[in-house]
């Protein structure tokens, strides 16, 4: 049997204060079917009794008349150790109380609280994270159940865990346990969670536009923490199952060779925009034009050719129509020459002679290169060179070195949260990246990017969107949305929820956090 308890709260400015309990209570109904929203109140003064206890009075608990105390319900359950679901599949899947077929058959939005668009946007993604969702769901109805007696449709169990998990659970609840025929523009209003997180962050309590990452992150790892807390056998968590994979970071002394390996855990993977690079001064001699000199930004690792595509890239705008050649230290220098290997950093490009089709730099007419989620990949996994910055503690060296630093993924999560790295913090200065990153929306193979010989392979089912500058921007979410066996992708701006969701608002250059869930292995 469940025990329950009644938190009472009256108002005695005109109340006999020998009143029961059960006298008091007898205009609390409504909190009875209120239940989440009762016991997410703060009561100023509280008084508890077992509802086995109704003829004690007020008087006995030391109340005085003109003292106001708010009053909850609150059902006590015995706390489980773990809550299971189905944790493994990407989809839905029935099981004896959710009915999937009884999700909206449009979306619900989220109303904006004041510039908490950066909250909808987030959320409203890891609320299509099948997995966690049905993890939250499953357990809200089988809990209303007892055999195949209906119980209280307002019961959270979750709130047993903590109030961050509980009110999350309550977010799921009303966006996907909603009347199946909704009025297609309505919304919910997430108020109750963002007091709650604004307690425990208070920078997520103001009115303040913040960073979606950040945001998402901190949630995540609340509700991990509380889950954790409460898992008497220190399994892992369902964020961590899900969330969580590992990075591997090899740093190398170039002295004494030694390599020093660290594995990390992730719960999201950060790529950057910006490719770690070199400054070069470069002196362009036309022909039958003016010189021109530019600052050319290539890639450390990069060979001069690559020097020459990146000034090319930088004036888009002209035809070069003859042979191009490099130059420095008065040396040709050869096209598959390493930069690294230039002692100095002033080169000198050379239009010289007639056409030559041979030349594979004649008619620089060709538009920039588009910036893939491969190559960002791939920039991520790169060498980097540590300048004195390393202490390498190994006999021979006892001392800050140069040393070279390299990232690998060791494991990767059933679902994958790649951060686009648009916002820089250097120098003082705030900057945005509006690069657009061509990322797949099926088939994201990262198998030659993990150290083990797996093969893994992710789709696309959500995108946060931020757009507008670094001062001034609006979030906005794209995903994936699944209902009576149907997938369709619907776009969500704040309250307002879309069906007409095209290729190009799922891929643009407006894409800020990319949410990947791993495919199934066939059976």
């Amino acid at each position: 049997m469940e025990s329950t308890r009644t938190e009472v709260s009256v108002n005695n400015n005109n109340s006999n204060n020998n009143n029961t309990v059960d006298d008091s209570t007898k205009n609390t109904e409504f909190l009875k079917k209120n239940r989440p929203f009762a016991t997410s109140q703060i009561p100023f003064r509280s008084i508890v009794s077992d509802d086995n206890e109704p003829i004690q009075r007020l008087v006995d608990f030391k109340n005085k008349s003109g003292n106001i105390i708010t009053a909850s319900t609150i059902t006590e359950t015995p706390p489980r150790p773990v809550i299971e679901s189905n944790r493994s599949s990407t989809s839905f899947v029935p099981s004896r109380y959710l009915d999937t077929r009884q999700f909206p058959l449009m979306p619900v939005g989220l109303s904006n609280l004041g510039n908490t668009c950066y909250m909808n946007s987030a959320l409203q993604c890891l609320a299509h994270a099948k997995p966690l969702t049905q993890f939250f769901l499953d357990d809200l109805v089988k809990d209303v159940f007892d055999g195949d007696t209906c119980m209280d449709t307002g019961w959270n169990q979750f709130y047993t865990i903590g109030t961050m998990t509980g009110a999350y659970a309550d977010l799921l609840r009303n966006l996907w346990l909603t009347e199946k025929n909704i009025n297609p523009y309505s919304s919910f209003r997430p108020t109750h969670l963002k007091e709650i997180i604004g307690v425990q962050a208070p920078r997520f309590a103001t009115w303040d536009q913040q960073d979606a990452q950040e945001f998402m992150t901190f949630l995540l790892d609340e509700i991990h923490r509380e889950l954790k807390e409460k898992n008497p056998n220190n399994s892992n968590t369902i964020i961590e199952e899900l969330f969580f994979g590992k990075i591997e970071s090899a740093i190398t002394c170039l002295e004494c060779q030694h390599k020093e390996k660290t594995i990390n855990p992730i719960s999201f993977l950060p790529l950057p925009l910006a490719q770690q690079g070199r400054k070069f001064m470069v002196t362009f001699i036309a022909k039958y034009r003016n010189n021109d000199v530019t600052c050319v930004n290539v890639h450390e690792n990069g060979q001069v050719k690559n020097l020459i595509e990146a000034f090319v890239e930088s004036f888009s705008h002209r035809y070069f129509n003859n042979n191009i050649i490099a130059m420095a230290n008065d040396e040709e220098l050869d096209l598959e020459m390493p930069l690294n290997q230039l002692s100095t950093s002033d080169v000198i490009l050379v239009e010289k002679g007639d056409f030559a089709s041979s030349n594979p730099f004649n008619r620089f007419n060709r538009s920039v290169k588009k910036l893939t989620l491969e190559s960002c990949l791939r920039e991520f996994c790169s060498l980097e060179r540590l300048e004195d910055s390393w202490s390498c503690q190994q006999e021979k060296c006892k001392k800050y070195t140069k040393a070279t630093k390299q990232l690998q993924l060791y494991s990767l999560p059933s679902i994958l949260i790649i951060q686009l790295k648009r916002f820089s913090h250097e120098n003082g200065l705030r900057q945005k990246v509006d690069t657009f990153v061509d990322y797949p929306i099926n088939g994201l193979d990262l198998s030659s990017f993990l150290l083990s010989s797996e093969k893994i392979i992710y789709d696309l089912f959500a995108v946060s969107k931020h757009m507008g500058s670094i001062y001034g921007g609006h979030y906005i979410a794209c995903a994936r949305h699944e209902t009576n066996g149907k997938s369709e992708w619907y776009k969500f701006d704040d309250s307002y929820v879309s069906s007409m969701c095209y290729e190009t608002d799922i891929v643009s250059a407006d894409a800020y956090l990319l949410f990947y869930i791993k495919r199934e292995k066939p059976k």
